[in-house]
């Protein structure tokens, strides 16, 4: 592998969370906030929307350095990304609360 086509792998790389922050919140905001199947639904789809700019982000510096490289790093450094939401996706926190409950309702009342 060139040295060129080795930091366009990085470059490429290092957008993944980029595009994911942009349409997920944190692992910690997912952990306080996945409590119900609506913000379960909502998070997967946002996992999904987040998905198409990361592939393209790949693809298309795979295409201009001629090098399949590129998509694979992409691809394996979304993969861990998506492990680590999926992870929180699925054991959120024992106090968490729908994001959408009214203030004033649950363990955040405050009486």
């Amino acid at each position: 592998m060139s040295p060129e086509v080795g930091g366009a792998c990085l470059l490429a790389a290092s957008e993944v969370p980029n595009f994911l922050a942009g349409a997920l919140p944190s692992f910690m905001t997912i952990i306080k906030f996945a409590a119900d199947d609506e913000s379960v639904k909502t998070l997967r789809y946002a996992e999904v929307y987040a998905g198409v700019p990361i592939l393209l982000a790949g693809v298309g510096t795979s295409y201009v350095f001629g090098s399949w490289w590129p998509l694979a790093v992409v691809l394996v450094t979304a993969a861990y990304y998506y492990a680590g939401y999926e992870k929180h996706i699925r054991n959120p926190s024992p106090s968490a609360t729908p994001i959408n409950q009214p203030p004033g309702v649950g363990r955040w009342a405050f009486s």
